[in-house]
């Protein structure tokens, strides 16, 4: 028998709902099935739950349109009927960011699907609901490259990119997706369209910006212009190895504040033994392009580590898109996740170190790993792992992510690249201070009913999540 933990507040009045959007063409569903595929995200505590025949919630009814004009239409009747809408990509997050607590309506934007690249202006307009494994392979096919890629790659839409301000694993040459967007078309909780004619860069205040990794708040992006570039001719790769994450954070610095390669990734003793092989500290490295070979010459120049060949650019570009760790640990009454925070390179290693012992000294820890994933001038992103089993599995992973939070605020941002959602939610208004009233005034002036996406990012009392 299927338990939900969160009973829909809005089932007496979805007949009605349900009714206003089939009369205006919209496809809509209240069947178990597609109401159970739109009540989570990836979190693992869902999927442990899962597994006990226990959902945290359930929609009344998913509307699927098929453009923004169908977007609009659905906002209006929910507006006026006060129903809440959750807006669903991929639902590839782990951040707890789509699950609907509050019932009412699932919204899935794959449907929105159009890919329409500008080879001229090196540009591409594609639907929110468009997989980034297949706008790549699109692009590929037409001899271009977004250079944008998540480790969900294959399970993860544009629109959702843009709304967590996502970014991917050849960030830190080419940006994350805030540097790749030039344009957006938004629908506002009112329902009305708006749309700005993308240019290279634009004075005064970029619309974009308000919408970009407010993580469906606001609005709901429908699509998305995105910078594309030629595929790279040339590319090489090259790995080290180092004693210790001191010397190759460090090494990664010196390196990133004078050139900034396409790929580059630092795994501390633990996952270099995992995914290499290797005892010690292995930093990979990846330049392309048609500097390339000069831009070798200079990373072996730079880099004062013991140089390792080719081999484990290749095993971690293999199984780069594998994330099925959550799906093999959890079954096994083991709970595995990941925490991301971005910091300065001035107290890089005091967060790797407060992290990892926070998170290890949480009774039940079996492991805690990390790599840097991210590098900028100013800093970089620490990427945690953990696993650990428990009798109370959500009780302890609760206690991970409190510890680990609690550690990082002040020193380190509390997200890189996964968001907030209803996980973070907490933590939030301690990172932004004096600026988080002001994120509620702009949800009140944009959402004055409160039906986009309830709960998540800013926090309300009836709709608490994980």
């Amino acid at each position: 028998m299927l338990k939900v933990i969160k009973k829909s507040k809005y089932s007496e009045r979805i007949e009605d709902v349900v009714r206003e959007l089939k009369k205006s063409g919209i496809k809509v569903s209240t069947h178990l099935a597609d109401r159970i595929a739109y009540s989570k995200d990836f979190n693992p505590l869902h999927l442990n739950r899962l597994l006990s025949h226990t959902l945290p919630a359930l929609p009344d009814a998913v509307a699927f349109p098929d453009g923004a004009e169908d977007v609009s239409s659905i906002l209006q009747i929910a507006n006026s009927f006060s129903v809440p809408i959750y807006i669903f990509g991929g639902a590839s997050g782990v951040i707890d960011g789509a699950t609907p607590y509050c019932g009412g309506i699932a919204l899935s934007m794959l449907s929105l699907d159009k890919i329409e690249i500008d080879a001229e202006r090196l540009l591409v307009k594609v639907g929110a609901g468009v997989v980034g494994g297949r706008l790549e392979d699109v692009l590929n096919h037409n001899g271009f490259t977004l250079r944008h890629s998540p480790q969900s790659l294959y399970c993860s839409t544009v629109g959702g990119w843009v709304a967590t301000k996502a970014s991917g694993q050849f960030s830190t040459r080419y940006g994350n997706i805030e540097d790749l967007l030039v344009g957006l078309k938004v629908v506002m909780p009112d329902g009305e369209i708006v749309e700005a004619e993308p240019f290279p860069r634009k004075a005064f205040i970029n619309p974009n910006d308000l919408f970009t990794g407010s993580e469906g708040i606001f609005g709901v992006i429908c699509e998305a212009t995105l910078k594309i570039r030629k595929i790279p001719e040339e590319n090489y790769k090259m790995a080290f190895r180092f004693d210790s994450m001191d010397d190759a954070v460090e090494n990664a610095r010196k390196l990133v504040q004078t050139f900034r390669p396409a790929l580059l990734r630092i795994f501390d003793r633990l996952e270099s033994l995992k995914n290499f092989n290797v005892e010690g500290v292995v930093m990979i490295v990846m330049v392309e392009g048609e500097m390339a070979d000069q831009e070798r010459d200079f990373v072996l120049k730079k880099v004062n580590g013991e140089f390792i060949g080719e081999k484990p650019v290749e095993d971690w570009l293999r199984e780069r898109f594998n994330v099925s760790d959550i799906s093999k640990f959890v079954p096994l009454g083991i709970i595995f996740d990941t925490i991301e925070v971005s910091c300065f390179w001035k107290n890089a290693m005091e967060v790797y170190r407060k992290i990892l012992k926070a998170i290890r000294d949480v009774d039940g820890t079996l492991l805690a790993s990390c790599h840097a994933s991210h590098f900028y001038e100013e800093g970089l992103c620490f990427y945690f792992t953990f696993a650990g089993v428990s009798g109370d599995l959500e009780k302890y992973y609760r206690e991970v992510w409190k510890k680990a939070m609690e550690t990082a605020l002040g020193t380190a941002s509390i997200s890189h690249h996964h968001g907030i959602g209803a996980l973070r939610a907490k933590w939030l208004p301690k990172e932004l201070k004096g600026f988080y009233p002001i994120l509620r005034d702009l949800k009140t002036i944009f959402d004055r009913r409160n039906i986009l996406n309830p709960g998540k990012v800013i926090e309300k009392d009836c709709t608490e999540g994980i």
